[in-house]
């Protein structure tokens, strides 16, 4: 991993409710002139996690979101032959023959993407990927709670073992779901904007944001900070480009119908 002393200053400042004076796009061709070739491979990684949600925008004929690491071509010919992505996706196929299947139980995949690649990272990217699958989780936990649905369905993807989704399953017969208190801010959040999808997934930008950057506050001119900075930029991008209804199509994805 490289010391980025000139390349992390040059990056404009962020801030979420303003324009970037970057792009994504531009910033993608600045990392591929300054990293090296591992560091460049976590900044992929990064962005496997779009081309993983991508896959589901596929099948509902949605437009893709241009921040991973594939073309709508590329994407949908990687699924075709079956190469190029990883085998847990392919396995996912297989299960889920039926496209509307596959979009129903996309969450069966999301979560194989959460177990497959967490215990591989380690730094910036194994913190920010486990706060993307918590956060999820709480959701699901309380808007499972909200709308009377089985928690033991909800979560039928994940593994009962883990700590985190066993908390949430102790809760099943409880009249609310009360998350670790790590992440009480966002429970409060939650029932604050409810039901309101639209001010839930604005509200949702925020929390995210702040908290990706309080993961890279001492990571200054490493490659940790690099990789925050595009989380953060892609939260930014996300925010400025979606409208209610896709804000509220995405909030549905979280629990299942």
């Amino acid at each position: 991993m490289g010391n980025y002393y000139f390349l992390a200053p040059s990056l404009p400042p962020l801030l979420l409710r303003d324009k970037p004076d970057i792009t994504f796009e531009e910033l993608k061709v600045r990392l591929a002139v300054n990293l090296d070739k591992s560091d460049l491979l976590l900044a992929r990684t990064l962005m496997r996690f779009t081309d993983i949600c991508n896959i589901r925008n596929l099948f509902m004929e949605e437009p893709i979101d241009s921040r991973g690491t594939m073309s709508e071509k590329e994407l949908d010919e990687a699924l075709l032959v079956r190469a190029g992505l990883p085998d847990y996706v392919f396995e996912f196929l297989d299960e889920f023959e039926k496209t509307q299947d596959r979009i129903r139980q996309f969450s069966a995949l999301m979560a194989r993407f959460f177990q497959e690649e967490i215990p591989k990272l380690k730094g910036f990217l194994k913190k920010y990927f486990t706060f993307e699958r918590e956060w999820r989780l709480v959701l699901v936990g309380i808007r499972a709670k909200q709308l009377g649905r089985d928690l033991a369905r909800e979560l039928q993807f994940e593994d009962f073992a883990d700590p985190f989704v066993a908390q949430i399953l102790a809760q099943k017969d409880a009249d609310r779901y009360e998350p670790p208190m790590e992440y009480s801010e966002l429970s409060e959040l939650i029932v604050a904007t409810y039901p309101d999808a639209w001010e839930q997934h604005k509200a949702f930008a925020e929390y995210r944001f702040k908290k990706v950057e309080e993961m890279a506050e001492d990571s200054l001119f490493s490659i940790d900070v690099i990789l925050a900075y595009m989380a953060r930029l892609m939260i930014i991008e996300q925010y400025n480009e979606l409208d209610e209804e896709k804000g509220q199509m995405i909030l549905e994805t979280f629990v299942h119908k």
